[in-house]
């Protein structure tokens, strides 16, 4: 484990969702670079696990098993990392499920779980731990959105969901302007279960997009803004890919657009027909080229 010079030394640091892939990976390199970190998880003894390895490598880390999408479940596990190490300083909202259908085979109790875990569990935690953060007058929330939001096939849950997240880091940030509690998102790729689920469920249509991307190799970013290293960065939201570090784009107004004191369904017609609205985005997640025009990802 790192001493004082680590990046997060004195700091604690919850991290959802840490039993195992992702999680376990923001867990045990917060710890290294000297975080206390509380490893909560669903799965009980998972949490206990990767707790116990950060231990047995010099570190501070209690393991806090429970749900993120009950209210008072959320509460627990901040108030936890309070009672164990005096304060919370940083949270990863990185708990998160993943069901994937087409609209027409949607299981809506499976949308709704989608929803409750993903959003209101980043929703929860994030006000239990903002509401810590505010008297003390710093504080750096992660959340963790997906670039399916932009659109992605069998992922309406998932990827209205990770929208939702979106936005809400967005608000967060408005709202917290000047406070010294900050918060940003990041969209990692790795190569975990639910890669292996998206491969399965789509086959070659998948194009092994997270395939051979070890999840350790997002962790960096994550312990990055969690840092007083990203006291600049706030409302951001960073995407990983592989090798590839980058920023996405916040919802913005397309062009120049078009004027008229009374639109009628004839000149809205036109207008478009003019090519005076736009440019139309693509379906999916896309970069802008160097001449400003969108390119398809991978």
């Amino acid at each position: 484990m790192s001493g004082p010079t680590g990046h997060l030394y004195g700091k604690a640091v919850v991290v959802t969702g840490a039993g195992r892939g992702l999680g376990a990976a923001y867990a045990r390199l917060a710890a290294a670079e000297g975080a206390a970190v509380v490893v909560n998880d669903v799965d009980e003894v998972q949490a206990e696990a990767v707790a116990a390895e950060i231990r047995a490598a010099g570190g501070r880390a209690e393991a806090v098993a429970g749900s993120v999408a009950d209210w008072d479940g959320a509460g627990a596990i901040v108030a936890a990392c309070v009672d164990a190490f005096g304060a919370i300083d940083g949270l990863v909202n990185n708990a998160g499920i993943f069901r994937l259908a087409g609209p027409a085979e949607q299981d809506p109790a499976d949308f709704r779980a989608v929803l409750e875990v993903n959003v209101l569990g980043t929703a929860y935690c994030g006000l239990h731990a903002i509401r810590a953060m505010l008297p003390r007058g710093r504080g750096s929330i992660v959340n963790v959105t997906s670039g399916a939001h932009a659109g992605s096939a069998a992922m309406g849950a998932y990827g209205a969901s990770k929208g939702a997240v979106a936005s809400l880091t967005y608000c967060w940030a408005a709202d917290l302007a000047g406070t010294g509690v900050r918060v940003n998102a990041v969209s990692p790729n790795a190569h975990t279960r639910m890669a292996d689920a998206y491969e399965a469920y789509l086959g070659a249509a998948a194009q092994g997009q997270n395939i051979h991307k070890p999840p350790a190799q997002n962790a960096p970013a994550v312990v990055y803004l969690l840092s007083d290293a990203a006291a600049a960065l706030h409302g951001q939201v960073v995407r990983l890919d592989g090798d590839e570090l980058s920023m996405m784009a916040h919802p913005t107004v397309m062009g120049h657009g078009a004027s008229d004191p009374a639109w009628t369904v004839e000149s809205v017609a036109a207008a478009f027909a003019a090519g005076a609205v736009g440019p139309l985005s693509p379906v999916g997640l896309h970069r802008a080229s160097a001449a400003g025009e969108p390119v398809q990802e991978q």
